[in-house]
């Protein structure tokens, strides 16, 4: 299966094949072709992701892919950082690395919960291991996806993406009459 391409990726393969994307992207709108997951997800609203992974490069990897689509990214590279940041600042997802030195990705969700601001923000875990990780996650309230290593984009996109909303939030997004 092809990765879908970036929105970023897709302008840039254009623009080497010497065409002009706007032009190629709204033709191909209009004749009904199939978009890349990361075109269409753009229309979600933009959430505020606190990404953590000891991997400086995961971290980029994760952050560069829902910055794209239009999501605000904050990262760290612990889990005792991670519990820091939210012990202080309200975040809609926290995608999580669930093997991590000193503090786990299972340690920093559990102890979420117990955080005034963090107790029902969903939590995406990221991980090389399906197995341990949908053991040891499935007792942990608020978990909404587990996505394997290596990422793939469209499902890392698409669980921040459907990641529920939390109740007093979408309480005050609603138009009153």
């Amino acid at each position: 299966m092809q990765t879908p391409l970036l929105p970023r990726e897709k302008n840039q393969d254009l623009a080497r094949a010497g065409a002009h994307s706007e032009a190629l992207s709204s033709s191909a709108n209009l004749s009904g072709g199939a978009q890349p997951a990361a075109d269409w997800i753009c229309v979600a609203a933009a959430r505020n992701v606190l990404v953590v992974d000891d991997n400086d490069r995961h971290l980029d990897i994760i952050s560069t892919i829902l910055s794209s689509v239009g999501n605000d990214i904050e990262t760290c590279g612990s889990g005792a950082e991670a519990l820091r940041r939210l012990d202080m600042h309200r975040y809609d997802v926290v995608v999580l690395d669930l093997v991590m030195p000193e503090v786990s990705g299972l340690v920093v969700a559990q102890q979420m919960r117990q955080l005034t601001l963090s107790k029902k923000t969903p939590i995406v875990v990221c991980t090389a291991n399906m197995t341990i990780a949908r053991r040891q996650m499935a007792e942990v309230p608020g978990v909404t996806a587990i996505i394997a290593k290596p990422i793939d984009t469209a499902s890392l996109v698409l669980a921040v993406a459907r990641a529920p909303v939390r109740e007093h939030e979408r309480r005050s997004d609603q138009i009153r009459f």
